[in-house]
């Protein structure tokens, strides 16, 4: 009981840490472009009513205020009145004054911008369009704030806001593992609540074309892997988005990326082998990762590609777009054309042959033609094309978006250019960085001149499911992903750490208080690994962190007779684990309060975190060795315990204001160095904590990572 009480007081501290943004932030993410706090508030009431102020019909807009109100409901655990008032006229009466001008579908560069004001007798929500009033509503349930006695209430505010970019991305790849329609529905929901506006379906690649093609057939019947997206469900995505102010945009990944496609049409094909071609068989023989070895073999393996030099190539896609076209209401079509090294398409003589033919000096030049083609084909059917940087030319139309994922060159080019551009580098949230890495992203530039600034879209976070599927997909990308969306909405002063970890698990609360499946997963397989020390594990991967980088991809090799169809299950406590985790923040915090003000609270809390995880491997140690799951994070478990015990001894040095003597530092340091080794495909995340209070001062969180 006592830790318990500790735990809440420390949380408490964690979620009200002194500094200056923190008062202009509430527990908003994102926050908003303008705030300010008053001293009045609301009290939340059975009598709570809203009014929409217009004769226009929204149902999107009538749907989210009933959710708004259902999940008022339940917070007050009362039944809250559902029905609206709708007229030109204001209702005095009514709580909730909701006034907008158009009615408006979700499409990228519509004005999003809101203005909300909540005093002690209303809350005022205005907007230009009915998507904006959606951005609000979301606003303002973060806002609602329950009191010491229990009672729930909105603290008086000014709002006015406005997003920094107009496309706020999270793509999800259900092409190496599929990613069936109710996982992406409560993703859509999450990215509602961080007002994210486009979701970016990547939905073939050479493991899988899992989306429904009623005009070739084959290419699901014969491509997917574990399953198709139907153009029903597609249709029902489509109009769930949508009525969360979200528009989906498909990507088709082409040329390369593609031997999915040859299963059911090889005559698509560069070479007549394609279709069994085992790219992730010849990595997983891989006996290290050596970044400059596979950069080697990449540029010389005969990858699967399109052939581009085929007219039946571009008829084909022509009725293939046409049919996605009228699929997906959006005006963008993404088609890849990435890593597409070529090698396919000079071992070809017919394609070298055309190469000659047409004057096409090399497979970089084959490749803007094909590009240029299947521009012509979007174009033809009322799209605009999206394509990752290496498709970028100065020949590029300039209606068209480049994706900079890998070189940072891409970004002044087509800048200078003229060229739209999305960053996604920095933000491949499957690398598993921590959200502070992705938060302090440099190549969101801060300030741009204007004639340029224009043409910085936004940017797009990133889930590749090379190791990642339904079982673990939300865990992987949330919360981690709000931290990212708070870039792309917020002004780019909104930039402290600390307060946006602050906020991060709010939200993170939130989100599996409305259904999403982050939390829920990560205890649902610790309890299937361990049903009988599952409090004990859970100690010990609380303060874990997969290793970073593509080093964990290598490591997940599978059965190599059916690597490509990625069937080794995700169910390693590495698959499981957050990145990020509250005890890893709310420790850290506890020290930074330690370090600097001896404050009894923090010791407290320290002390007592400290001794549970000296303890726990008693507990948790016969467990360990009898799970073959769990042997191999046991070096972890005795680690903790160690590295805890150390934790111990700095802090009481601390109380008796003593200076550690430099021999007990570098012993402790020994130990602290092996005990941040990976073991399990995970780390210890919590020994850069423990080094500062061994040091006395609190050691800064890494620059950055290796990708490799």
């Amino acid at each position: 009981m006592l830790f318990n009480k500790l735990l809440f007081a420390v949380a408490l501290l964690f979620a009200v840490p002194a500094t200056a943004q923190v008062s202009s932030t509430l527990n908003l993410m994102p926050v908003p472009q303008k705030l300010e706090v008053g001293t009045q508030r609301l009290a939340l009431t059975p009598n709570f009513s809203v009014a929409i102020q217009s004769n226009q019909a929204d149902p999107i807009l009538r749907k989210a205020v009933d959710r708004f109100l259902t999940n008022l409901s339940q917070k007050m655990g009362i039944s809250l009145a559902k029905k609206l008032h709708q007229s030109n006229d204001k209702n005095p009466i009514a709580t909730l004054q909701i006034d907008f001008e158009e009615v408006a579908q979700p499409y990228i560069g519509i004005d999003e911008s809101y203005t909300l004001t909540v005093n002690n007798k209303q809350i005022m929500l205005k907007a230009p369009t009915t998507i904006g009033a959606l951005h609000g509503l979301q606003t303002l349930r973060q806002l609602l704030t329950k009191d010491e006695q229990g009672a729930y209430y909105f603290p008086g505010i000014t709002i006015a806001d406005a997003p920094r970019f107009a496309w706020r991305g999270l793509m999800i790849d259900v092409a190496r593992h599929f990613i069936p329609a109710e996982v992406i529905k409560r993703n859509i929901e999450a990215m509602a609540t961080v007002k994210m506006n486009v979701l970016h379906l990547h939905l073939t690649d050479h493991e899988g074309f899992n989306i429904e093609s009623k005009v070739f057939p084959a290419l699901h019947e014969k491509g997917s892997n574990g399953g198709y997206l139907t153009q029903n469900e597609i249709k029902e995505l489509i109009a769930f988005a949508a009525d969360r102010g979200i528009t989906v945009v498909p990507e088709f990944d082409v040329p390369g990326h593609s031997k999915s496609w040859f299963l059911g049409y090889l005559q698509l094909a560069s070479s007549s082998n394609a279709a069994n071609f085992d790219l992730f068989g010849l990595l997983s023989d891989m006996k290290e990762i050596n970044p400059q070895k596979f950069a080697e073999m990449f540029q010389t393996l005969p990858i699967p590609a399109i052939d581009p030099s085929k007219d039946y190539t571009y008829e084909f896609m022509d009725q293939l777009m046409e049919e996605m076209a009228a699929l997906f209401p959006t005006k963008y079509i993404h088609i890849g054309a990435d890593e597409n090294n070529g090698v396919v398409w000079r071992n070809n003589p017919s394609i070298a042959a055309f190469m000659k033919a047409n004057n096409i000096e090399d497979t970089h030049a084959l490749q803007a033609y094909f590009v240029g083609r299947m521009e012509k084909i979007l174009t033809k059917h009322y799209k605009q094309m999206v394509v990752w940087e290496e498709a970028f030319s100065k020949d590029l139309s300039k209606g068209s978006t480049i994706q900079m994922w890998q070189n940072p060159t891409y970004l002044n080019k087509a800048l200078d250019n003229e060229t739209n551009v999305l960053v996604s580098r920095g933000f491949y949230i499957d690398l598993f960085f921590p959200a502070y890495i992705h938060y302090n992203n440099p190549d969101i530039p801060a300030d741009l001149p204007a004639s340029t600034a224009k043409f910085l879209r936004g940017g797009e976070a990133t889930q590749w499911t090379e190791i990642a599927d339904k079982t673990n997909i939300e865990t992987r990308i949330w919360p981690r992903t709000a931290a990212i969306a708070e870039r792309l909405w917020s002004p780019a002063t909104i930039n402290d750490v600390d307060d946006m970890y602050r906020r991060l698990f709010v939200i993170s609360a939130q989100l599996d208080e409305q259904g999403l499946q982050h939390a829920a997963n990560y205890e649902r397989s610790l309890r299937s690994i361990s049903p009988n020390n599952f409090y004990e594990l859970k100690t010990l991967t609380d303060v874990l962190t997969p290793i970073k980088g593509y080093k964990r991809l290598f490591m997940h090799k599978g059965n190599p007779t059916n690597s490509d169809k990625f069937t080794a299950p995700l169910s390693q406590i590495s698959d499981v684990i957050f990145v990020d985790t509250k005890e890893k923040w709310q420790f850290r915090a506890a020290v930074k309060s330690y370090l600097e003000k001896k404050d009894a609270l923090s010791e407290k809390y320290l002390l007592e975190r400290l001794k549970r995880w000296q303890n726990n491997h008693e507990r948790l140690k016969n467990e360990l060795a009898r799970s073959s799951k769990l042997t191999a994070i046991q070096q972890h478990s005795e680690n903790l315990a160690k590295i805890a015990t150390i934790g111990i001894e700095a802090i009481n040095q601390l109380k008796n204001n003593q200076a550690p003597s430099s021999d007990w530092v570098k012993q402790q340091m020994e130990i602290l160095q092996q005990a941040n080794q990976s073991f399990g495909g995970a780390y210890l995340n919590i020994v850069s904590e423990i080094e500062s209070l061994v040091k006395q001062e609190l050691v800064d969180l890494p620059a950055g990572f290796s990708i490799f």
